[in-house]
């Protein structure tokens, strides 16, 4: 199943989308773009139409797990910006503040995602630690060992 994505850097507040698929699209009144805000709230028929409507083909069919990712890190792009978009119009001409791409903010942060996995998987310690999990498995037994007695079966219940 598909679901639609607006990409916001590249929208133009044109309210086509809005127009033809009222039920699922609104302008945000925040960021001033177009935003979904009901998936599936008008017919295939009329979502299709509002994709193809667009001016700037800012509008996309995605799978779940793009939708997942995509929202993720454009929900996080804005509030690292304080919710605040450049003009697209003006962006487009050169005159602007640079676009950000959210499918190519989605695919860093699966790849990240993946790394990290990765690095788990292989038992190292994830990025930005000092110690890895064996060093602090030695130190808590360690620790452990040196309570008294009855701290220490009164921490294991």
């Amino acid at each position: 199943q598909k679901f639609v994505f607006v990409d916001e850097w590249t929208c133009i507040a044109c309210r086509n989308c809005c127009d033809v698929a009222p039920r699922t699209f609104c302008i945000d009144a925040d960021a001033g773009r177009a935003r979904v805000f009901a998936q599936w709230g008008n017919s295939e028929e009329l979502l299709d139409y509002a994709v193809q409507a667009c001016p700037v083909d800012c509008i996309y069919w995605v799978s779940r797990d793009e939708l997942q990712v995509l929202e993720y890190v454009t929900r996080d792009r804005m509030f690292e910006t304080g919710n605040s978009l450049p003009c697209s119009m003006a962006a487009r001409q050169g005159t602007g503040g640079g676009l950000s791409d959210p499918f190519s903010m989605a695919s860093d942060f699966q790849a990240k995602l993946e790394e990290e996995a990765e690095r788990r998987r292989r038992g190292g310690a994830p990025q930005g630690t000092s110690a890895s999990v064996t060093e602090m498995q030695q130190r808590i037994q360690e620790l452990f060992g040196k309570l008294s007695d009855r701290l220490r079966t009164a921490g294991r219940g």
